[in-house]
């Protein structure tokens, strides 16, 4: 089934606008026929140019005394001007690992598990428990990846300059900064609510536990994006204490499985970011028809972090309610950064 490259296209605009790196080599590979050739081994499902980079990347991070590594500032202190990349970077894809990244493109897709979103999650977890009338929550993320945000309630949050919320003391330090004004602040737990369940439905799972899935994972952060790679490497260390629980298969057929194994004492959450609505229609209408289909046994709350082009070029965060077979509302809680940055609270409560 293809996916809908709408989704992708937005988040490359997106990706171009903050980092200048990517703009650049953007520009240059337009009028390179020997490297368009080389995209055009990628998946036209995929990223086209996320995922290039992501691959030339995994190969820099097995090579990293190559030339290329120099203008990485994750790899070096001090890197080279981006603007001198361009014909290493051509020396690299097109003479000296054309092989590697032929084999390597031939069947990559874009993995990430991007931590900084669980800063937009924390809120919206807030309300479903207000609303669930404070029972334990009983969770299910639906396209997981490493499975790095079913760990969020292990992570310390700060919105704006003084709001701290999670896991004080975690290793994971998260930061978002608010554009709403103090009478629209998102909701913030003053603990951590109770946890019945927290799993996580993948596809293609990564398994942090084995050093080249911990590369490609790293290999999908932008090269320029030095913060992210910090986080990023945090929140696996601190996945080996607390090893999140990912089931390997298609969410439409393991949904209803997992529903299954919820108790009524517990208020049930699915929640999902940048998975559904850059997957195939079948595949989300299948869920929402499952979610319906099972909140006539349970009233079930549904978290969604997405972009849907092409009237929301940054992902809003929504908050839906399915009870009795029907939905019965869906609101637009947020509108957040790409990668939990920051937030616009739009929300009364």
């Amino acid at each position: 089934m293809r996916h809908d490259v709408r989704g992708w296209s937005t988040c490359m605009s997106q990706t171009l606008a903050i980092s200048p790196l990517y703009r650049y080599l953007d520009d240059g590979m337009k009028d390179d026929p020997e490297i368009q050739a080389q995209r055009a081994w990628i998946d036209q499902d995929q990223p086209n140019l996320i995922l290039f980079m992501a691959a030339v990347n995994s190969v820099v991070m097995e090579n990293p005394s190559c030339e290329l590594a120099q203008f990485y500032p994750y790899l070096t202190a001090h890197p080279r001007p981006y603007e001198e990349i361009y014909p290493v970077l051509r020396r690299f894809c097109l003479k000296e690992h054309a092989d590697e990244l032929h084999t390597l493109l031939s069947h990559a897709r874009l993995q990430t598990s991007e931590p900084g979103r669980c800063t937009a999650l924390l809120p919206a977890f807030e309300l479903v428990f207000r609303a669930g009338g404070r029972k334990p929550l009983a969770l299910i993320e639906i396209g997981s990846s490493a499975g790095l945000l079913l760990n969020w309630m292990h992570y310390r949050y700060q919105y704006g300059e003084s709001i701290v919320a999670g896991s004080l003391s975690s290793p994971v330090r998260l930061q978002c900064t608010l554009d709403s004004d103090q009478n629209q602040l998102p909701p913030l737990p003053e603990t951590i609510p109770p946890i019945a369940l927290c799993q996580g439905i993948e596809r293609f799972p990564v398994d942090i536990t084995k050093e080249q899935d911990r590369r490609w994972l790293r290999a999908c952060v932008w090269t320029d994006a030095i913060q992210r790679y910090q986080r990023l490497d945090d929140a696996i260390e601190l996945a080996r204490q607390f090893p999140p629980t990912v089931h390997a298969g298609e969410a439409s057929e393991l949904l209803p499985t997992l529903l299954e194994t919820i108790t009524p004492d517990t208020t049930l959450c699915v929640f999902h970011s940048f998975a559904l609505n850059q997957g195939p229609a079948e595949v989300k209408k299948q869920i929402v028809s499952t979610l319906t289909w099972f909140s006539k046994r349970q009233t079930v709350y549904e978290v969604s972090l997405e972009v849907e082009p092409p009237h929301r070029p940054l992902p809003w965060l929504e908050l839906s309610m399915y009870r009795r077979g029907e939905q019965w509302f869906s609101e637009h809680l947020a509108t957040c950064a790409l990668h939990g940055e920051s937030m616009q609270w739009h929300a009364s409560y």
